[in-house]
């Protein structure tokens, strides 16, 4: 999974377990922090707006060039050569231990890596990942308190080791060595490297952590050295900042020197505590603003601001109840998730600028958050207030197109409605990664221990990034427990197997579905088909709304479709599941006759209807369209698309749109 941390830095987090099954310790995966595109963090983040920026390392390449041919440069005067790399490597050796699914798992610290300060750790069991220092100080506290309780029970074969040895193996725990002490202390100051382009358009910042430490001397010697090691400070950095505290700035550069530098880069030290009482007082005020004031919207002849002016109760006519897509403006709501915190357990408040590209408005991470909110709402309100389906789109800086939509009543209205489990929430989501916190057990114990019966579940598995723990079985279970009183249902990037496909068959008074982005699992008859989607639509006669966006709706579904008994009330299907072949793409998958046909008898009571949606979110088919509406065909590979498709295949690459 990629993702951009709230700090602005961008990490790649890889599962190094890639043979390993995943239904064995799935939790024990390797962690490796590298800089990527922003663009591939964006693409798989359902098209948030990408941010536009060159490498972290870009400007005057010469000179970086002329600095690796020159001999060893006299080192800055009265500095002692640093220890930190070798304080480092002091921890290989180490034993270690760490839970899995509720059992402990020793190892032993075999390598360090200096780019992304890890540790690599050897299992016993000859399973492995890497740690950074919290998890390392974490593992070893547990192997210290788990070894002195063994030793008084039985006697175990370890590896004997000198005192001195042990001295070196065990030495100060702090995230960078300390001078004066060799116990523990609390790490009070923070190194901050920051990008940003030197033209001053602030287009991108991009934020790396260089270092914790413990003083603010130690903070500031780390910033020179950071100083030093970085190109756009080369030939003049130390001569122009001797004996001067950090801030360094390359902006501060003579002209000549900065002339080819398309990056400037910032380094400063920030005091940790002031940090944190910082954000708590911004987070304190932001939970206290109002929402947003509803966009006035026509509903027959009369002009209102809120929903409520219709009550739920009184059936609306049909010049009440509007669909499709419209020109009305949307309102961006950074402090939504602020304002209404998330009631599930494992949630946690954070201020909105912890996010990817706050200051972005539509292309903030905060921002696709709320229009996955958004459609889960107006679901909800078409399903069970009987209101209309509108939505917009929008372009802005990407090649992708994202949708919004308009809920009559939202999270703003329904924070504290106890039918509601709401677990696509920004407060379920961790900003230095992408992962979710939510767990099975606590979605399962959430809808046992409702008061009042569960209508809604609206989830994200954030299934993109492997850290993520939430299993399909765990949904299934969840879902289960609420099957009688369930009435709407939206999962985004969770895992999808068998189990889960039927756990929703068993809801038979469904009348909402959104499957979006979900990884389809298992194997076998574990794994979910089209003909399990189909059982879905024949076992829920109220479904009215049916979004899904994966692979596996196909041929069997639209069988399904195809019965006027079937889902007689359906009013909004959204389809986008093309199938990309050899010789053409963007076709749809089944037999296009049935389709039609299916999409025909449902001219009367359809309201919106979108089926593989192209660039522009047109619909492939229109019902009773001209022929030129008519796209499930979808369109010839050219030449060059052939052989890059071949390309991708001999590089043992696939269309993703087949893996969910």
């Amino acid at each position: 999974g990629i993702f951009m941390s709230g700090k602005g830095r961008l990490i790649n987090i890889n599962n190094s377990n890639k043979n390993k099954d995943v239904t064995k310790k799935n939790n024990k995966t390797t962690v490796r922090v590298n800089l990527v595109s922003p663009r591939s963090f964006i693409g798989r983040c359902s098209q948030a707006e990408p941010m536009k920026r060159t490498t972290s390392n870009s400007g005057n390449k010469t000179r970086k060039a002329a600095k690796a041919a020159q001999s060893v440069k006299a080192k800055k005067p009265g500095a002692t050569p640093s220890t930190e790399l070798q304080n480092d490597k002091s921890y290989i050796g180490r034993r270690v231990s760490k839970k899995f699914d509720g059992a402990i798992y020793s190892g032993t610290v075999t390598k360090f890596i200096p780019r992304h300060r890890l540790w690599a750790i050897k299992y016993d069991d000859s399973d492995g990942e890497e740690m950074d220092w919290n998890d390392l100080s974490n593992a070893m506290d547990l192997h210290d308190g788990k070894s002195n309780n063994n030793a008084k029970k039985k006697k175990k074969s370890v590896t004997k080791v000198t005192p001195a040895q042990d001295e070196k193996l065990k030495p100060a725990r702090a995230l960078k060595p300390s001078t004066s002490s060799a116990t523990d202390f609390a790490l009070k100051f923070r190194v901050i490297r920051r990008i940003y382009p030197s033209d001053g358009s602030e287009s991108y910042s991009n934020e790396h952590i260089v270092g914790e430490y413990a003083t603010q001397e130690q903070a500031n010697e780390a910033a020179w050295n950071e100083m030093n090691n970085t190109c756009q400070f080369e030939d003049w950095g130390k001569d122009q900042f001797a004996g001067r505290a950090p801030p360094y700035s390359s902006a501060d550069a003579p002209c000549e020197m900065t002339a080819d530098d398309h990056e400037f880069v910032d380094i400063h030290v920030v005091d940790i505590s002031k940090e944190k009482a910082g954000k708590k007082r911004q987070l304190k005020v932001t939970k206290s603003s109002k929402p947003p004031a509803k966009i006035k919207s026509s509903v027959g002849k009369k002009e209102i601001d809120s929903p409520k002016l219709l009550t739920p109760t009184k059936a609306l006519g049909p010049t009440q109840r509007k669909f499709g897509k419209t020109d009305q403006d949307f309102v961006v709501d950074l402090n939504l998730f602020a304002r209404n915190p998330c009631r599930i357990i494992g949630g946690t408040s954070r201020h909105p600028s912890e996010y990817p590209n706050y200051h972005k408005a539509v292309g903030s991470f905060g921002f696709l958050i709320q229009r996955l909110s958004d459609r889960n709402y107006a679901m909800r309100a078409l399903c069970l207030d009987g209101y209309g389906a509108r939505y917009n789109t929008y372009k802005k800086g990407s090649k992708y197109i994202s949708v919004v939509w308009y809920p009559p009543t939202n999270l703003n209205d329904h924070a504290k409605d106890k039918t509601i489990v709401d677990g696509c929430h920004l407060d379920l989501i961790d900003p230095d990664d992408g992962k979710t916190f939510l767990t099975g057990p606590v979605l399962e114990s959430t809808i046992v221990n409702a008061v009042e019966p569960v209508e809604c579940v609206f989830l994200n598995g954030a299934e993109s990034n492997r850290h993520s723990v939430i299993s399909a079985d765990d949904i299934a279970r969840a879902i289960s427990k609420c099957n009688d009183s369930l009435q709407c249902v939206s999962l985004t990037e969770c895992k999808l197997n068998a189990a889960l496909t039927d756990a929703l068959s068993s809801c038979s008074n469904l009348r909402g579905m959104i499957v979006e982005n979900c990884q389809i699992w298992g194997r076998g008859s574990d794994r979910p088909t089209d003909a399990l989607l189909s059982d879905v639509l024949r076992s829920c006669p109220d479904l009215r709304w049916c979004f899904v966006k994966s692979s596996i709706f196909g041929a069997e579904c639209w069988n399904a479709l195809a019965a006027e008994d079937v889902c007689p009330g359906l009013e909004v299907l959204w389809v986008d599941a093309p199938m990309h072949t050899e010789e053409r793409v963007n076709t749809a998958r089944g037999d296009h006759d049935t389709i039609r046909s299916a999409l025909k008898v449902r001219a009367n009571t359809l309201k919106l209807c979108m089926i593989n949606p192209d660039d522009k979110n047109k619909s492939r088919h229109m019902i009773g369209g001209v022929k030129k509406t008519d796209r499930l065909n979808g369109r010839a590979r050219t030449e060059e698309e052939k052989h890059a498709r071949r390309m991708i295949q001999n590089s043992g690459g696939g269309s993703y749109l087949n893996t969910v």
